[in-house]
């Protein structure tokens, strides 16, 4: 059922709203005198902690600055290290490349103290065995004598004892021993610091030429070497004159020392009476000859001659003509 609808009730703004009824205030109760009297009691004191009191703000901030500067200390540290090993490698590639391209007249500098080194040590050497007693000659051996004395050429060359082995030449030599017509060659050795070694080489005979009603011995140059009273172990070599003026005797020599060696032991006699005309006699009784002709073709000549004598008996009188040895005879008898 519908509640009839009550008209709202208007409130004027002009009437005042009606205020609260007001409670008269009771009086207040006295208090006890004895309460009064009684004093307040303190509260009670709390213990002191031990711990340390905080540090005050300003000091906590400087700290916190400490460590960043340390932090920022460290990492410029570690950045200056890292600098420092660019620059050390920096500097080695340099240094690298300088002596690089710097190399070869470092080379050059080297060779060229070296060279001055050696020459100045070499020319202070010389210098030291010339103007000083260091490397004189106090003794000189002779060696390869066979028909000269020792004492003979010791006695020539004495005037070399005291001088220095490296002012020895060989001038000073020949004109000591140029009196000894035996010695065909000669050669020095220096055993420092004292001693001079002569070597000497005497000349070898090889035939024997009969002069003035006398047999001598001559070498291959036609120098006379000494008298022999027999002549069995060298060929007689026939040649008018002087032997190292003749031109037969050195063509019958150039025979001699192209024959084999194990027939020059078996030529009695060689004549030369031309050029082209150089005969040998063979030892032995069958008076064996050979025509040799001149000097040429000497190997092939001795190779002919040994294949013919394999074919013909000692005791055949024979003469062997391989003086034209692409086609040599042999022709039995005298002849």
């Amino acid at each position: 059922m519908k509640r009839p609808n009550s008209a709202p009730r208007s409130v004027s703004k002009d009437r005042p709203a009606k205020a609260a009824p007001r409670v008269p205030a009771q009086p207040a109760k006295p208090a006890k005198a004895a309460k009064l009297a009684k004093p307040l009691a303190k509260p009670a004191a709390r213990p002191v902690r031990s711990a340390q009191p905080a540090a005050p703000v300003g000091r906590a901030t400087g700290s916190l600055s400490n460590q960043r500067l340390k932090q920022e200390q460290r990492r410029l540290s570690v950045l200056a290290k890292i600098d420092r090993k660019e620059a050390r490698s920096r500097t080695r590639e340099q240094l690298s490349q300088i002596r690089r391209f710097t190399q070869a007249n470092r080379t050059r500098r080297i060779v060229a103290l070296s060279l001055l080194t050696s020459v100045l040590a070499l020319v202070g050497l010389v210098l030291a065995t010339m103007f000083t007693p260091m490397m004189a000659i106090e003794s000189i051996q002779v060696t390869g004598l066979h028909r000269l004395k020792a004492a003979q050429i010791q006695a020539a060359v004495k005037g070399l004892i005291g001088k220095p082995l490296t002012m020895v030449d060989e001038s000073q030599l020949v004109s000591r021993l140029s009196g000894f017509s035996l010695i065909e060659s000669f050669n020095t050795v220096s055993l420092p610091p004292h001693v001079l070694q002569l070597n000497i080489q005497e000349r070898q005979p090889i035939g024997v030429v009969s002069v003035g009603g006398n047999n001598y011995l001559y070498d291959a140059a036609g120098v006379q070497i000494s008298p022999v009273s027999s002549q069995a172990k060298y060929p007689v070599i026939e040649v008018n004159g002087n032997p190292a003026h003749s031109a037969n005797y050195r063509e019958a020599v150039d025979v001699l020392l192209a024959l084999p060696a194990s027939l020059y032991p078996s030529v009695s006699s060689i004549q030369a009476t031309t050029k082209d005309d150089v005969r040998l006699t063979l030892r032995g009784v069958s008076n064996r000859q050979i025509l040799w002709g001149d000097s040429s073709q000497s190997l092939l000549k001795s190779k002919v001659l040994a294949a013919l004598m394999k074919n013909v008996k000692h005791t055949a009188t024979v003469t062997f003509d391989v003086s034209s040895p692409s086609a040599p005879a042999v022709r039995y008898g005298a002849f």
